[in-house]
């Protein structure tokens, strides 16, 4: 066989690249015209688990014919059913080298419409972290430095001025400028220690406003976060909005 199902999944994978962190996912029936609609009645718990992965499939293929329509490619869930049928009884309508082709080409096509569609949703993802930062400026309080950084001190805390050196612990609350969170040290029950150094500039600029007890607010733009590129799951050019709080600073004597 000269097409594998390595090569299957990985075209699956390339559907399944977000367009953006706020998408919601969509799980369509499907219109089974040459497949029985009677009742399954399950025999044995290996009837119940082959429907049960049968079911994820489904939901799988879904979500990835969902994804491909957003950046241009229709394929047909019917043919494609027709394929994994032909394949169960043995009755293939196209040659085995035909298909490894047909495959390679439909990566070909995905990866590229991937990359387009990234690079559009990117260009978006700024404007509209720009027209937040613009906003989100006015409130009171808002301070803004030269670097382009938005912060807002909820408490200054007190004690020693910490530097790019000082260790530090802390708990924080990362979210998209549309509220999504994706990430929160309070939900894991454990805060962060770290070096300051050591984390993103929009950070290491932001929390020398605060000492031990403080509290603030970071509206990072892209150039001071993680840039224009798709990282840890965030979307590239990225306005990030992090909430922190500074529970202690760890002199490095």
């Amino acid at each position: 066989m000269l097409f594998n199902f390595k090569k299957i999944i990985l075209i699956f994978m390339i559907l399944l690249v977000p367009k953006s962190f706020s998408e919601p996912i969509f799980f369509n029936s499907v219109h089974l015209t040459s497949f029985s609609k009677e009742t399954k009645k399950f025999e044995n718990d290996d009837d119940k688990s082959g429907y049960a992965l049968g079911v994820s499939l489904g939901h799988y293929i879904n979500e990835s014919f969902e994804k491909q329509k957003k950046i241009g490619i229709h394929l047909d869930k019917n043919s494609l059913l027709q394929g994994v049928q032909d394949v169960i009884s043995g009755n293939l309508k196209l040659s085995h080298q035909e298909i490894a082709s047909i495959l390679t080409k439909l990566e070909e096509r995905l990866k590229n419409a991937t990359k387009i569609e990234l690079e559009k949703n990117t260009k978006e993802n700024f404007i509209k972290g720009a027209l937040y930062m613009k906003k989100f400026s006015k409130n009171k309080d808002v301070k803004k430095t030269a670097s382009g950084l938005l912060y807002l001190v909820e408490n200054p805390g007190s004690g020693e001025t910490i530097t790019n050196d000082t260790k530090i612990v802390l708990h924080y609350k990362g979210s998209f400028i549309n509220g999504v969170e994706f990430d929160n040290s309070y939900k894991r029950g454990e805060p962060v220690s770290l070096m300051l150094k050591d984390v993103i500039l929009g950070w290491q600029e932001g929390l020398k406003h605060i000492k031990k007890g403080g509290k603030i607010t970071l509206v990072i733009p892209p150039h001071l976060a993680y840039g224009d590129k798709f990282v840890n799951g965030i979307p590239g050019n990225s306005t990030l909005i992090f909430n922190i709080e500074l529970l202690d600073v760890i002199s490095s004597e």
